[in-house]
């Protein structure tokens, strides 16, 4: 496992979200009342970009087809079999940093 680097806070704030890319892997970071989260960007449904979704009280809404995944856990609260990855994140020097 390793840490990276992907964004300055400043770049992420309060309600926001970005694409981030590390190696080959595509990942979403969100700031949700002030926490961020790392999760893989592509929802598992259809590949949609789920940066571009909708928070709404902690679950990421994918913008194509409304599927719903918890920031913290991946986890879908409609489907348990559905889920995307989660990655730890670390705030350091006014950074956000990503463990894969």
């Amino acid at each position: 496992m390793s840490e990276h680097r992907v964004a300055a806070l400043e770049d992420v704030p309060d309600g926001a979200s970005l694409a981030v890319d590390i190696g080959n892997k595509r990942i979403a970071i969100f700031c949700h009342e002030g926490r961020y989260f790392a999760l893989d960007e592509t929802c598992p449904h259809r590949g949609a970009p789920l940066h571009q979704g909708t928070i709404e009280n902690g679950i990421i809404v994918c913008p194509w087809h409304q599927w719903q995944f918890n920031l913290e856990s991946g986890c879908s609260p409609v489907n348990p079999l559905s889920k995307v990855r989660t990655y730890p994140v670390r705030i350091d020097r006014h950074a956000i940093w990503v463990t894969l």
